[in-house]
Parts: structure tokens; C-alpha cells; sequence
């Protein structure tokens, strides 16, 4: 559309065409206040703050045509002769705005005097103080006095819980219902209402429980009053006190950009730090509320040694020469295969980088995974570095013309931001399918949903090929240039009809050919995948790697896959190399490591930031035959109970360090406090550990030819004649990343120094607006991050399609259902200590059709009896009336008897009632 030039109070400004007058104004200077209206939400014009006089061509009715004046200029006529709200009006050529006019500030003095009629003279103990909108507006556009009777004020129980996490104060209310259309719009929540009528009128919980999202925080920052605050932040400090802290949120791979904001060395609250290219303004509540672990009194504060049966205190010194001397030992008399490490993908790249640098390096070892190796844990299958979002994907551009494909996900409880983001897209007129054997938050979004059968979810996507063959909507010219085994993959699904793999689906085939059609079409194409698709395995990710290969939507910004794996940092595990490689010289995974331990041939092992003895009684039993075990964790863990040394470490908030998210944008995160008890960051810790080694005599290594495609940290190692502590001079994080910068393949763009240039005017806050305008959201200060580039972003590389025939799954068997672990944001894990959030934790269930609950005649609440090949167990049943038929779901939480049960992704189990109701879940 064309821009539009308009006039603001006597300054010339051209918009694009569509713009609202406040937006306008703003983007020359000038600010126009506002309660109701927010830039991220759809316009209400409800609360009138923003009326200003709107002046526009008159038109002759005869003619139709401008009238034109004496002086050769349109004669202009005030719009509808009165006052407009300026958030819902859009401009047009030759409007003239005024802002300032007499009509203008008499309107703006009463519509501040109507809202303070009963509005509580609590300034100085609102949270809100010092940045609150109502606070600001009044002092520069509001009257000095009221002429309002106190006595008619209109007073309310104060506050009241509209959840366990949120507090409202009826009093302060104004009625602006941002945080009603953020639930319902953004969200996807529609939880909150309004209730009663005239000045009775009040914001109400819909839902049971109450305000029930995990986006509830988000209101209390658009609240442009003090109504809606936190329980987790009330009362606790002024704003004034606090020094906020640029971070990031480390419980997803979305990489939320999140300021902790401090009180001397005490965290007070989490707030947004926006960010467009990630999370917007916007965080969930397991972000904004999940950090208390932080200053647990639980936490670790010195090292641990075992003597005995007994973990007694030690000095650092003690701890790390008893590492390097057992680690020494091991290695010489029964080699480097018998030492092995795991390290968490929620640890920052620093750690990550020198961890693994230590085993290969030092060590000699790729025995390296960051999995823990489960039985029914999904095997990683990456292909974000391949055929990952191109370099300046941002979603929320993206709209009209953007196809995305959410296959095998639950956004909402692997990367909640997520949910905020395409419920955006299809917003602004994408187009979203969601394919997925369970239902799913996403399913409630202006979605085309497909739900194969659990297993079957590759012949979806067999058939959305076969359909862009069948129909030629395959990208033709990149295609020619870039892809190879066409002819082959036509060759192998030539026996194959979209109609039979839908029906081995269980889906209809009208829906996967308009998927099909919609993604080829579409200017822009995304994938994502997440836990699903990683149990399926190599045959779906193959086949939705092909499927953007053959619609050329790879290689560019906004097109792409983005995959959900688990953890924070699971993306920069993998480029770092936390990993045993590919080829003849493959470490052991993790599943292979705890095999080796059993059967003696893996002796010692270091394990940092990991609780595998948590769900997996197998890795208890192989770590107890081990001779040596090194546990590198804030907490005592039920791992660390069985170590020889335990290290603390500093959290999040006691260090500074990046990420990599789902989208491989690298993000540094500040050190907001002295560490805890005086804790090292784990680069550290590896680095003592590392020129301990190095001083009493073991010899370095260095890494042979890249073998596997990546940076040659990944590949294996040699022996050199004579080590050197000079490889370990790292003073500073900044120190590492210069190092991950130049030897790891796509960080040269990483360095701290690097990622400080990547700060941009964002859309939010500036230095010369008010706070009204968007909220509390923190403008950036630090940086948006630099996204590393995939290898499709390179135009010469080619790519082989892989995609394999499959042949219709056999559904019969003796067993009833297919189990399958859900992952749930809430898991009850050791972030969630002394967290607001402890009452919302999702404890172990299982989750059955209603049809399957029927047949078994199982009541909710009635505790099952589930058994597979391996092993069985007794927990309560949950009925959901959307799960289809042989299907159940076993949340992914604390205390859930998954390992005790599965086989594999896909277990196939017998449901039974269990007759004796007093047994809990064991």
C-alpha cells in the first residue's frame, strides 16, 4: 500500500497507509497518551485518552471532489465535528492532527478527573510507583485538584487473587481491558472478563482454576495502573531500588530475553526485555516466576568429598587434585575410552565449549553427550544446521504469504513463547497447520489441524510430498540447482498414492493436499518440530527436510526449520561439540556410556548440570559400578549423591555467558550478582580441572581432520608430545567466547565485543516517550544477538533428498495402547524451587481417551496399572475427551515411572484398573 503524508501538529510526516493517528504521531516525536490502546494489541478506543482534533479535506456532496480555497489549498473540516480517539483512527492524505488544542486538553483533563473519581491515594505503596502511566499522565496532562465528593468514591475488598499468581485491585482498575485482550488475542487464554455494569464494573477470572494461562504475568506490565501485580514481586521493593541486569530465560530453546532486576544481590523480579526477533515483549510464567531456585538455601556452597559412605566438606584445591589424580589413573592404566562426560544442554556455550575441550583435549575422550540417555529418550536428529530459518528470520514480520508446518510439537509446553508467535503469524494472514498425534494448545488457533494415528505421523508427510509431485508444486529452479535424487524419491513413492498413505495415517486427504498446496505456495515456509517428531525419528525429520528442500524454502530469511529440542541450549551443545561424532572414531552416547560402565568398560565419568539418577534407574546402577565420578551441579542432586566429588557452580544470575536458541541466534546474558557463595562458573570449573591434569603430567591432544562435517573441536584426538597451560588461560567468559568465536564453524560473529554491536532502536520504549506507550517492557540495551547462518544460507551447497519408501505400520497386537511421554513446562524439576509456581506443578498421571477409559471402565482420579516388556507401574488416570482411541499420554514430569515402563518413544502397554486404591504411583 501507498504511504500517506499527513500533517501533526504543524510538522509534515509520512506513514504507511493504515497507520493509526497515535502511531503516527509517534513516529515524529510527538506523544499522544494513551491508556486502552497498546501497540501489540488490536485498538478498542475504549478509554478516550487519546481524542484529538482530526482535520480533513472537505468534500463538495454535489461533485464529490475537494473544495478548494481561496488560497489554492483544500479547505479542511473538523472529522464528524467533534473529537476522535486517535488509536482507531487511521490517517489519509492531507489530514491535519492537532494535539494541543484548548477542546484538545479540556478533553484530556476530564477523562483523567473521571478515572481518579475513585481511584485510591495509595501511590506510595503501589508496586506501580515510578512507573506507572496513570502516575505520569496525570502530572502532565491531568487537573490539580478533583472536584469529585470523597465520599462518593467507590470502594472494593482490596486486593483480590484473580489466580495464585496475580492480584487485582478493583480500586485502581480503569478499565482499559489490555489485560482482557491480551488473554484473548495473544494469549490464546480467554480466561479474564468483564462483570457487572456503571461503576460496579470489574475485571473477573473465567476459568477453573483461576487465570488459568502461562502468560498471566504479561498482564501486570501492559496494566498501564497498578490493578494488576504480582505474587511474587508485591511489595517487595520500589522500582527506584532495583538495577535491572540483561539476561536470558534458560528453560527453553526460545532464549526469552528477560531482565533480572535486582535489589543488592537479591533477585525482586523478572521482567521482559524485548526483543523482536525472539520473544517481543513478551515472557511466560515459568520465566518470570521460575527463578527462585536461584537463592535456594538448598544451593551447593563449597565442594563435596566422599569418604566412605559420607560426602564431606573440602577445599577447592582438595577437590580439583583428587579429580585430576583419579581421572589421571584412569586414563593411564585403562585409556581414554574408559572416561566419559555428560554435560546438560541448559549450561551456557562457554561451559559447553570447555567441557567438551577438556575430554577431547586433555582427556583424550569423545565419549561426550548432553542426553541422558533414557530408555525412552528420543535420539537427536538435528537439522537446524543444515536447513535451519535463514539468517534475519523474524516472525513477527511474518503474515500474509507465510506457511508454517508445526509437526510433532506442543509449543506451549516446550517453548511457550512460541504459541505467542504463530498465534501472531495467523493474526496478520498466515497460514498454520499443526499436524500431531495428541491435541495441543495450538489446535484452538485458526488452525488446520491433522491428527494422524500415534507412529503414523511420517505418511503425513510421505503424502505432503507425494501431493507436490502429483500436483508439480515442487520449486522448480532451486530444485535444479540445489537438490539432488529427485527422480529417485518419484521412483520410491511411485507405489504410493496420497490417498493410502492418509489413510495409514488416519487423516484426511483433503487436508494434507491444502497443506500441501498452502506451504509450496507460500512466499515464506517454516517448520517446526519438536518431541513428537523426535520419537518418530530419522523417517518424519527426513521427510520434512525433503519437504522444504522441494519447495525451495530453505536458504533465506523466514524460511526454514526451527526444531525444539530439549533444553536451553541444546543447539549450542551441538555446535560446541557435546557430542561423540560421527564415523570410525564415534564416542559413546550416553544410552551406549551407561552399557559400557555396567560391563566395566567405561571407569569414570564427569557429569555437569545433569540428574540422570532422577529418572532412570539404570544410570544409578552404571554409575555405581563406575570408579570414579565427578557431579558438577547447583544442587545435591540424586546424581550427586552418588559422586566422588561434588562441585558447586554459579547460576545464571552469578556469572555472564550466551546461548544459542531454536533459531541459532546467539544471545549473551549479564552476571547480575557476586556468585553465589563465591561459586566458579563451570568454564571454569573445567579449566581448573583441565591445568591440574596438565600439571602433573598428562598430555594434550589435538583434534585430527574434521571428520564430521563440523569445526575440528568435534572430531577425535591425538596425543602431542608435552601439554601447555597456555591453552587454558582463560580469565574472563569473554576469554572463551573469543576462543568458540574463532575456532567454532558459523561463531565468528560471537565475540561479547561483537554481540554489543548488534543493539538496535526496537519498536518498544525510546529515550524521548513516556512509559504509557507499551508498558514496562525493558527496552534492549544489550543487543538482539547474532543469528548464525545455516549451511542453506550458503548459495553453493547442495543438498541430497533422503526420504525412504515406508511401509503401513502393523497395528495389531495384544497390548491395548501406545504410550507416549508429554512433555509439560510445569515438570516439578529443580527449577521450580521456591517458585510461586509449586502449586501448578504437574504431578505424575496418566492420560487416557474417553472411549479407552470406557472400555476399561476407569472413573478420573482411579488409579491404572500400566505394564510393557519392561516393567509396570500404578498411577492415577486422567480422562481427556480430545485424546483419540489407543492413544496414552504419561506427562514428562518429576516422579513419572517412565523409564520403569518404556521401551522406546513408542512403548506399547496394557491398561488395567488397579484394585488397591491406597498405592500412589511407584
Amino acid at each position: 500500500m501507498p504511504d500517506v503524508t499527513l500533517v501533526i501538529d504543524g510538522q509534515t510526516v509520512t506513514v504507511p497507509a493504515g497507520t493509526n493517528i497515535v502511531d503516527a504521531a509517534r513516529m515524529a516525536g510527538i506523544a499522544i497518551p494513551v491508556f486502552c490502546y497498546h501497540p501489540k494489541l488490536k485498538p478498542v478506543g475504549m478509554c478516550r485518552m487519546c481524542l484529538v482534533e482530526v482535520w480533513t479535506p472537505k468534500i463538495d456532496p454535489a461533485t464529490r471532489q475537494v473544495v478548494i480555497g481561496e488560497d489554492g489549498k483544500p479547505v479542511l473540516a473538523l472529522m464528524m465535528g467533534k473529537l476522535q480517539p486517535g488509536c482507531v483512527t487511521p490517517v489519509s492524505d492531507g489530514m491535519e492532527v492537532r494535539t494541543t488544542t484548548s477542546k484538545v486538553q479540556f478533553a484530556q483533563k476530564g477523562q483523567l478527573e473521571l478515572l481518579l473519581t475513585s481511584h485510591p491515594l495509595d501511590c506510595p505503596v503501589c508496586d506501580k510507583g515510578g512507573e506507572c502511566p496513570l502516575q505520569n499522565l496525570t502530572m502532565q496532562f491531568g487537573p490539580s485538584t478533583s472536584r469529585f465528593d470523597y465520599a462518593d468514591k467507590i470502594h472494593f475488598e482490596k486486593p483480590i487473587p484473580l489466580g495464585d499468581l496475580i492480584y487485582l485491585d478493583r480500586e485502581r482498575c480503569i478499565l482499559c481491558s489490555r489485560c482482557v485482550r491480551f488473554q484473548d488475542d495473544i494469549a490464546g487464554d480467554p480466561v479474564l472478563g468483564f462483570d457487572h455494569r456503571g461503576r460496579a464494573w470489574e475485571i473477573i477470572s473465567k476459568s477453573d482454576p483461576p487465570f488459568d494461562s502461562k502468560f498471566s504475568g504479561n498482564t501486570t506490565d501492559i496494566c498501564p495502573v497498578g490493578a494488576l501485580t504480582t505474587a511474587d514481586f508485591r511489595f517487595k521493593a520500589r522500582v527506584w531500588e532495583l538495577r535491572p541486569t540483561p539476561s536470558i530465560c534458560p528453560h527453553c530453546p526460545v532464549g526469552c530475553n528477560i531482565s533480572l532486576d535486582m535489589r543488592h544481590d537479591r533477585i525482586m523480579r523478572v521482567m521482559p526485555r524485548e526483543n523482536e526477533y525472539v520473544n517481543e515483549i513478551w515472557i511466560c510464567d515459568k520465566g518470570r516466576f521460575g527463578m527462585r531456585f536461584i537463592e535456594s538455601p538448598e544451593r551447593l556452597r563449597q565442594p563435596l568429598i566422599r569418604k566412605g559412605d559420607t560426602l564431606t566438606p573440602a577445599t577447592w584445591d582438595e577437590a580439583i587434585s583428587l579429580i585430576a589424580e583419579k581421572l589421571s589413573a584412569i586414563r593411564t592404566h585403562a585409556g581414554s575410552a574408559a572416561l566419559g562426560g555428560l554435560a546438560s544442554s541448559d549450561l551456557p556455550n562457554e561451559d559447553l565449549y570447555l567441557f567438551q575441550k577438556l575430554f577431547r583435549r586433555v582427556l583424550g575422550s569423545p565419549n561426550l553427550d548432553f542426553s541422558a540417555g533414557a530408555p525412552g529418550e528420543s535420539e537427536i536428529i538435528d537439522i537446524g544446521a543444515t536447513l535451519g530459518v535463514g539468517k534475519g528470520t523474524n516472525l513477527s514480520d511474518l503474515g500474509a504469504g507465510t506457511a508454517v508446518l508445526v509437526v510433532g510439537a506442543d509449543p506451549e509446553e516446550e517453548a511457550p513463547l512460541y504459541v505467542l508467535r504463530l498465534r501472531g503469524i495467523v493474526a496478520r494472514g498466515g497460514d498454520l497447520t499443526v499436524i500431531n498425534s495428541y491435541p495441543t494448545k495450538l489446535d484452538r488457533t485458526p488452525a488446520r489441524v491433522l491428527r494422524p494415528r500415534a507412529g503414523a505421523e511420517a505418511f503425513v508427510a510421505l503424502a505432503l510430498l507425494k501431493t507436490l509431485i502429483e500436483e508439480q508444486l515442487i520449486a522448480a529452479d532451486f530444485v535444479v540447482r540445489r537438490v539432488q535424487g529427485l527422480d529417485s524419491l518419484t521412483a520410491r513413492l511411485r507405489d504410493h498414492s496420497v490417498a493410502s498413505l492418509c489413510a495409514t495415517a488416519g487423516v484426511a486427504e483433503e487436508g494434507v493436499r491444502a497443506a500441501a498446496r498452502a506451504f509450496a505456495r507460500a512466499d515464506n515456509g517454516i517448520v517446526m518440530y519438536g518431541r513428537v517428531a523426535l520419537a518418530i525419528g530419522a523417517d518424519l525429520i527426513d521427510a520434512l527436510a525433503d519437504l522444504v528442500l522441494l519447495t525451495g524454502h530453505v536458504g533465506k530469511p523466514n524460511n526454514g526449520v526451527i526444531p525444539l529440542l530439549p533444553g536451553a541450549n541444546a543447539r549450542g551443545a551441538l555446535d560446541v561439540g557435546v557430542h561423540p561424532g560421527a564415523g570410525k572414531k564415534r564416542g559413546l552416547k550416553a544410552r551406549e556410556m551407561w552399557t559400557a560402565a555396567r560391563e566395566g568398560r567405561l571407569r569414570g565419568m564427569m557429569i555437569a548440570g545433569m540428574n540422570p539418577v532422577r529418572d532412570n534407574p539404570a544410570a544409578a546402577e552404571a554409575l555405581d559400578a563406575l570408579e570414579f565420578l565427578v557431579v558438577q551441579d547447583i544442587f545435591l542432586t540424586e546424581t550427586a549423591q552418588r559422586a566422588d566429588v561434588v562441585l558447586p557452580t554459579a547460576s545464571i544470575a552469578g556469572r555472564e555467558g550466551t546461548f544459542t536458541n531454536a533459531e541459532r541466534r546467539v544471545q549473551r546474558f549479564r552476571q547480575a550478582r557476586i556468585p553465589e557463595y563465591n561459586t566458579p562458573a563451570g568454564w571454569d570449573v573445567a579449566q581448573r580441572i583441565a591445568r591440574a591434569l596438565i600439571a602433573i603430567g598428562v598430555k594434550s591432544v589435538t583434534p585430527d581432520a574434521q571428520g564430521d562435517g563440523r569445526n575440528a573441536q568435534h572430531a577425535s584426538a591425538k596425543t602431542t608430545p608435552a601439554a601447555s597451560l597456555d591453552q587454558w588461560d582463560y580469565v574472563v567468559a569473554g576469554d572463551v567466547a573469543d576462543e568458540i568465536a574463532a575456532t567454532v564453524r558459523g561463531y565468528a560473529d560471537t565475540t561479547y565485543e561483537s554481540l554489543g554491536l548488534t543493539r538496535k532502536p526496537q519498536w518498544g520504549r525510546q529515550p524521548n516517550e513516556a512509559v504509557f506507550y507499551d508498558g514496562t517492557s525493558y527496552e534492549n540495551t544489550e543487543g538482539v544477538g547474532v543469528q548464525i547462518a545455516a549451511e542453506a544460507d550458503h548459495p553453493n551447497a547442495l543438498f541430497s533428498l533422503r526420504t525412504r519408501a515406508l511401509q503401513p505400520v502393523d497395528v495389531s497386537d495384544d497390548h491395548s495402547c501406545i504410550l507416549l511421554a508429554a512433555p509439560r513446562a510445569y515438570d516439578g524439576r529443580a527449577w521450580g524451587r521456591d517458585s510461586k509456581l509449586l502449586p501448578r506443578m504437574v504431578t505424575p498421571h496418566l492420560i487416557l481417551s474417553v472411549e479407552d477409559a470406557a472400555a476399561l471402565e476407569i472413573a478420573p482420579g482411579r488409579l491404572v496399572r500400566i505394564a510393557s516388556e519392561t516393567g509396570s507401574a500404578v498411577l492415577p488416570a486422567q480422562i481427556d475427551r480430545n485424546l483419540p482411541r489407543g492413544l496414552a499420554l504419561m506427562p514428562d514430569v518429576d516422579g513419572a515411572p517412565l523409564s520403569r515402563v518404556q521401551t522406546g518413544p513408542l512403548t506399547r502397554i496394557t491398561i488395567t484398573a488397579h484394585i488397591d486404591e491406597t498405592v500412589g504411583a511407584r
